[in-house]
């Protein structure tokens, strides 16, 4: 199993970090791995809302489903995605700094299939992929 850690300080109000973040709509600017998401369940966004996903990681091209399972408005959102042989869990965990917003994100993954063979190698690549998508969402954020 995969348990990855990272945060960063962004220089918003929680509420516009929630509110941006925690719409898989917006995954896309910031999510590298992300190649389309499009909702299947009807309403607003929340938890139980599901996502068809195409996603490229490690020079694979994977289809799949995310499901918001955590939905607490300005203060964590989590996400599961499966796709190919790899299940993800991502939870945002937001916090007011000063008057930024400390955002912290957990991934786990449990690889399956050819991944589970190389998960050692796997955990470094991911590692490099999440830390690469904090930094994104940090500037995207803050230009605004």
């Amino acid at each position: 199993m995969i348990n990855l850690d990272f945060s960063v300080l962004i220089d918003r109000p929680q509420k516009d970090v929630f509110a941006f973040a925690a719409n898989p709509n917006n995954m896309a600017q910031w999510n590298s791995t992300i190649v389309s998401l499009e909702q299947v369940t009807p309403g607003a966004v929340g938890a139980g809302t599901k996502f068809k996903t195409v996603g490229e990681a490690l020079g694979r091209r994977m289809e799949g489903e995310l499901q918001i399972t955590t939905y607490e408005p300005d203060a964590k959102c989590a996400f599961q995605m499966n796709a190919g042989p790899m299940q993800i869990n991502i939870t945002l965990t937001l916090k007011t700094v000063g008057t930024g917003t400390k955002i912290s994100l957990n991934a786990q993954g449990n690889p399956g299939g050819v991944f589970k063979l190389a998960e050692g190698v796997l955990a470094g690549q991911v590692k490099s992929i999440m830390e690469g998508n904090i930094a994104r969402l940090k500037t995207v954020l803050e230009k605004g």
